[in-house]
């Protein structure tokens, strides 16, 4: 029998009811497997498309991002590996070019008996479209994912989906395929919730005994981002952030964070330059440098070991102090991705950002001090913005040493603050994302402010259309190689100027 995971408590302990679910039940003692018997269970993977009608990115940019390797289904992959599943593949549609017909044919020549989806809120449409095309095949399917926790019971509306998987997915598919394999009910399983039982939510697993994320069998070579030279990896480090920003929807599981040691994150970097020859890796922590302490460690087993490669991580403007940022640099960071989100104290402050302009202005100036090129994400088009505080926004993004620059437009994501604020200033629709979890919605949700799509656009244009970019775009695009990408991005953002644009 494989061996149980360990697990960090996030919150209640098993058995206490929370959120007006019902108390998860303990699971039935299940005998060991015969060691004669293989396991035989065919089991997949799939993220589907996730370009949807509730982006927070416009859409000319996003097509233009990349399609980055999906770690979430990597680490699931190990897991099941490490429970004796080895008839596991994972189908990336957006990097394999596959339409729902396609996942359909893929599916059915594997032969899948388990298919697992995972999406978020946004994306839900695109899920759903996997999940009946894996349904059509005769497997038995599960969505996963941060969606699952607001909407479990919601989501099984749809007759192509079996189970919802809440919480850790790297312990809810072992055990529903340990539970398949034997012909035993899965009803027990911490985290599975069906139409007749609820499962709770399983709690954080530490990731460095599930081991990394499995790579072998995706198209690597078709993963692109117009960020990086290719091919390129993603990683994380670290999972959970504390803080709690108005715009953010945590997990359970986002609520506690957990480290691995810099040993076993130098080990896969390793890993990652020299059996797949990355030129970089971009880390997805929530926040890289909270443990500031770990974070210099493993700058100094990166030097240690002479491990030449580029990285870029993302982390918040209160957290990067000069000698940690000398560090980095001095151990192959590029580029650090801060999360600014706005240029106006008071909207800072409904954010819960924690952050101010002095300080915003001190850390992406003493990186760009150090040598390491500055991303700031920014969220425009907030609830109430003005058209002054958002052109404070964009004056701070041009005013600071900024390489590159995102700007979303605000959009409230269900359990988050800025949804519950939103829907008592009778912006948006109390019930809109439970009738767009059910198929009911096919129109976005609306913006908080009227011509937030065109105040994204407009902030883009300012900042990369500036005199002052031409020499970092060339310098970037000759790094990346991402020349395609970027020109085509900004002739798209040129075709769309009009005499109007900077009338905000």
């Amino acid at each position: 029998m494989r061996k149980t995971l360990p697990v960090i408590s996030t919150g209640p302990a098993a058995g206490a009811a929370s959120d007006g679910c019902s108390a998860p039940a303990a699971a039935p003692a299940r005998s060991a497997l015969p060691l004669w018997r293989k396991r035989r269970l065919r089991i997949a993977l799939v993220r589907h498309h996730d370009l949807c009608l509730n982006t927070r990115q416009i859409a000319r940019v996003q097509k233009r991002a990349g399609v980055l390797p999906h770690l979430g289904l990597g680490y699931i992959h190990t897991a099941l590996k490490s429970a004796g599943f080895h008839n596991v593949i994972q189908v990336d549609t957006p990097a394999l070019g596959l339409d729902s017909e396609g996942l359909r044919k893929l599916l059915a020549d594997f032969g899948a008996d388990l298919v697992g989806v995972s999406t978020t809120t946004p994306g839900l449409p695109g899920a759903v479209e996997a999940c009946e095309a894996a349904k059509s095949t005769g497997a038995k399917v599960i969505l996963g994912g941060p969606h699952t926790e607001v909407y479990a019971h919601e989501n099984l509306v749809h007759d192509s989906i079996d189970y919802i998987g809440v919480g850790e997915g790297i312990t809810i598919m072992p055990e529903l395929a340990e539970a398949m394999e034997r012909g035993e009910d899965p009803e027990g399983i911490r985290g599975l919730v069906t139409r007749k039982h609820d499962g709770g939510a399983a709690p954080m697993v530490n990731l460095e005994e599930v081991g990394w994320p499995e790579r072998s069998g995706l198209p690597m070579d078709s993963y692109y981002s117009i960020m990086a030279p290719r091919p390129f990896a993603t990683m994380i480090s670290s999972r959970g952030c504390p803080f709690k920003c108005s715009f953010c929807f945590k997990q359970a599981v986002d609520k506690k964070s957990m480290y691995r040691s810099p040993e076993d994150v130098v080990g896969e970097m390793t890993e990652l330059k020299e059996r797949w020859g990355v030129k970089e890796i971009m880390f997805y922590d929530d926040v890289f440098t909270l443990h500031r302490g770990r974070v210099r460690e493993i700058c100094a087993l990166i030097g240690e070991r002479g491990l030449k490669v580029r990285w870029e991580a993302p982390t918040r403007v209160d957290l990067v102090p000069e000698p940690l940022l000398e560090a980095m640099a001095g151990a192959g960071c590029v580029r650090l991705r801060f999360g600014i989100e706005h240029g106006d104290t008071e909207i800072l402050e409904r954010m819960r950002k924690e952050s101010d302009i002095e300080k915003i202005e001190k850390a992406v100036t003493s990186a760009h001090e150090a040598g390491i090129k500055g991303f700031g994400y920014f969220i425009v088009g907030w609830l109430g913005e003005t058209r002054e505080q958002f052109r404070k926004t964009v004056d701070l993004a041009c005013r600071l040493p900024l390489d590159y620059a995102s700007f979303y437009t605000a959009t409230p994501l269900p359990g988050t603050p800025l949804h519950t604020e939103s829907v008592a200033a009778g912006q948006i629709p109390a019930d809109y994302w439970d009738r767009f979890v059910r198929g009911e919605f096919d129109a976005r949700i609306g913006y908080l402010v009227p011509d937030a799509q065109e105040r994204a656009q407009r902030a883009y244009r300012s900042f990369f259309m500036r005199r002052s970019m031409v020499r970092p775009l060339l310098s970037h695009m000759a790094v990346t190689g991402q020349w395609r990408n970027t020109l085509d991005g900004l002739r798209s953002l040129h075709r769309s100027t009009s005499n109007t644009d900077r009338d905000f």
